[in-house]
């Protein structure tokens, strides 16, 4: 255990605990209450700060360094103005469970509650969308207020913590002894007990049509290869929730994007998800039963009632079903399992041999799926994508974009804008030596593009692509014409990342594509961060894979 020293200031403590923690990178803008910081991080070495042009940048490139390492992403925001612009990441790291740490300078203590200069009740305003929120009462709490945030960040389902600081405390000396304690261990959630995994190896082996439903707690406990053995044990499909595409290899026989296969499902595990029913429980009949495994009790029936709700961690839980199942399955049962598996076979193999359309495949402008195809074809397997909530991503990608490997897609779970960017830069950080690609519609580049200046300032290499359809198009396809407020004019996106000091090309030809994503990837491994313009279809048909389908059949 180490101690700080006599007369250390509030700053110098802060910084000693990052280091203490771990940190190697902290987000965000310079601003007045922050100085001390400052002053003391351009002496710590261990510790590199990254200046960025907006606090949305800062909290999304933690995020993205956080979700891709399990480590915290630390920003630093100054007062209300700099840390209310963090608001948007914050959400999307709380929606993502992303361990991001938010601190605050705040204004001197004194003046707190008076309704001076930047006094706002900033605490109250994080509660909502974080795990802990806190303001430090005296410099002598720093450290364990710091430790506390810290723990809580990683703690069991990780999570977005916001800490605010006083300024005078800052500047102001501490004469007492100050333990730091640097981190052993991180609860990540227990087995649970012989006779509930009893119970759950019977309900699954009664099933006639169970289905798994697996979310980003199988990344967080890294249970990828465990929900791969119990569902292959079991014959049982594998469903990933919303944008979650990478928990298994997308050629998996038994890995299913197709939500249909939902409506015949008697037995629904859900491994790792609070059970989001904006996008899938209209497809899952209503006697069906529930066994749902997760990390934190407050998601337990936080949507739907389950039969059987467990707390326990994904990784060890999987692994006990299984060996729990290998000792029940008898040469009767393994013939019923044996012909589920074919019968589950073929209807992804039908899935794939579905999922591309027809023609258009030359078409101008571009359609979605060559550009998807071609990306694809262009990145080596262990690529990692970033993505937004655009129509692209959220529609197209899950149907025609392979992943292979685990932790090479990340997307926006929140349904916040401007995430991939950033995003994508937090993660090169930990990656220098993998190909980052961040996807992004027009709309959402419009947002973070001062991302680029941040990429180009701390040589962080990605390639940026954009669907330029000149639509907010996951909002376009929803209406009528003439899609008020839906319709974008875009600038010259190439002559902009230029002026960045990106390389960049405008791609409006299907046969340039894939010629043009191999340029930029060969510019991000020579160091230079590269963006592709892709004029992309702007009519709302093509919009999503059922819109299309259903224009085509209907013409």
């Amino acid at each position: 255990m180490k101690e700080i020293l006599n007369k250390i200031s509030g700053a110098r403590v802060l910084v000693e605990c990052l280091k203490s923690e771990g940190v190697e990178y902290v987000f965000g803008i310079a601003g007045a209450s922050l100085i001390p910081i400052l002053e003391v991080l351009a002496e710590t070495p261990e510790i590199r700060y990254l200046s960025v042009r907006h606090e949305q940048v800062a909290t999304h490139m933690a995020d993205g360094y956080a979700r891709h390492t399990g480590k915290p992403g630390v920003v630093l925001a100054t007062r209300a103005s700099g840390a209310s612009n963090t608001v948007l990441g914050v959400v999307t790291a709380y929606s993502s469970d992303s361990p991001v740490v938010v601190i605050a300078g705040l204004p001197p203590v004194q003046s707190i509650g008076r309704g001076e200069y930047q006094d706002f009740d900033l605490v109250s305003l994080f509660k909502p969308i974080t795990k802990f929120s806190y303001q430090v009462e005296c410099v002598s709490k720093i450290p364990y207020i710091l430790h506390r945030a810290f723990t809580i960040a990683l703690h069991g389902r990780p999570g977005p913590v916001f800490i605010g600081i006083p300024s005078n405390f800052l500047l102001e000396e501490t004469e007492q002894s100050i333990p730091l304690r640097k981190r052993s261990s991180i609860w990540k959630g227990s087995c649970p007990s012989h006779e509930v995994i009893e119970e759950i190896a019977d309900m699954l082996l009664e099933s006639e049509n169970p289905v798994i439903l697996a979310g980003n707690g199988v990344n967080i406990s890294e249970a990828n290869e465990e929900l791969r053995m119990l569902a292959e044990t079991l014959a049982a499909p594998v469903i990933p929730e919303y944008c979650q595409l990478d928990l298994l290899p997308t050629y998996h026989p038994l890995f299913i994007q197709d939500r249909k296969i939902l409506n015949d499902a008697d037995l629904l595990l859900t491994v790792g998800t609070n059970l989001p029913d904006f996008y899938m429980w209209s497809e899952v009949p209503e006697d069906a039963k529930i066994i749902q495994v997760e990390l934190d009790e407050t998601q337990i029936c936080k949507v739907r009632p389950t039969d059987l709700g467990v707390i326990a961690d994904p990784k060890t839980t999987l692994n006990a079903i299984r060996d729990n199942l290998t000792g029940k399955i008898d040469e009767e049962t393994e013939n019923r399992l044996k012909k589920r598996y074919e019968r589950i076979k073929d209807l992804k193999e039908r899935f794939l041999s579905e999922r591309w359309p027809e023609g258009e495949w030359e078409a101008t402008p571009i359609r979605p799926w060559r550009l998807l195809k071609d990306l694809r074809e262009a990145l080596s397997p262990d690529a990692i994508l970033t993505h937004d909530s655009g129509s692209l991503s959220t529609h197209w990608l899950s149907r025609c974009f392979d992943f292979y490997t685990p932790k090479t897609c990340y997307c926006c779970l929140g349904g916040v804008m401007g995430f991939a960017l950033p995003g994508a830069l937090g993660i090169k950080l930990a990656e220098p030596d993998r190909d980052v690609v961040a996807l992004v519609g027009d709309g959402s580049f419009m947002m973070v593009n001062s991302a680029l200046t941040t990429s180009v300032q701390y040589d962080i290499p990605v390639l940026i692509i954009v669907n330029d359809n000149s639509s907010y198009m996951q909002i376009k396809w929803r209406q009528k014409p003439p899609y008020l407020g839906s319709n974008l004019l875009n600038p010259d996106l190439v002559k902009l990342a230029e002026s960045f000091g990106v390389y960049a090309e405008r791609v409006e030809s299907p046969s340039d594509l894939k010629p043009a994503i191999k340029r930029g990837l060969n510019e991000t491994r020579n160091g230079r961060t590269a963006l592709l313009d892709v004029v992309t279809v702007s009519d709302p048909k093509y919009a999503t894979p059922e819109t299309y389908f259903k224009t085509c059949s209907s013409s």
